[in-house]
């Protein structure tokens, strides 16, 4: 199959394949690659789509906590607040006397809303994860019906290909270097 360049539309060049699939969408049109029909939202769209404020808040805080800019801030914080009440700068300017009661429940606070953030995305992430599985096997499903479907009308020996696959699938899960 070759690409003719003024038009971008795919030729066939007598490739039975290429043809029936192009007649799939009900247009041959040359393309084989035509999905709108399907009407398939790529999953980041979808998922982006679904956010909500408090979602993109607590993955926004997340994202932020968990980068070197959040280690250097607090570095400095903390050595400021530690110089401030230790009386290195003035004796006059401690707020805050050792043992640092009052940084204790503010980093204490801190570390308490932190984990909720991070808990909140995770779910998030997870219950994405759990979408895109989802949407895999959806498409594996399809996959293996056509595939099988194709492999009768060709005459394919179907019970073969399928140890084929087994031992295939079986030899996957060995590990590298492990006695067989």
């Amino acid at each position: 199959m070759s690409t003719d360049r003024s038009s971008g539309q795919m030729l066939h060049n007598g490739c039975a394949a290429c043809a029936i699939i192009d007649k799939l969408d009900g247009k041959i049109d040359g393309k084989l690659s035509n999905l709108a029909h399907w009407k398939l939202v790529p999953e980041h769209k979808r998922w982006q789509a679904t956010r909500k404020a408090q979602d993109k808040a607590a993955d926004k805080v997340t994202s932020f906590a968990g980068s070197l800019n959040f280690v250097y801030i607090h570095a400095v914080w903390f050595a400021i607040w530690v110089s401030l009440n230790v009386g290195a700068v003035g004796a006059s300017l401690k707020f805050d006397k050792y043992p640092f009661g009052l940084l204790t429940m503010l980093v204490s606070l801190e570390a308490i809303f932190l984990s909720t953030f991070v808990m909140v995305s995770q779910n998030r992430q997870a219950a994405r994860a759990d979408s895109r599985s989802r949407a895999d096997f959806e498409a594996n499903i399809q996959s293996l019906i056509w595939s099988v479907h194709i492999g009768q009308q060709v005459g394919l020996d179907i019970e073969h290909v399928e140890i084929l696959c087994a031992m295939a699938i079986d030899e996957s899960r060995i590990e590298p270097g492990a006695a067989t």
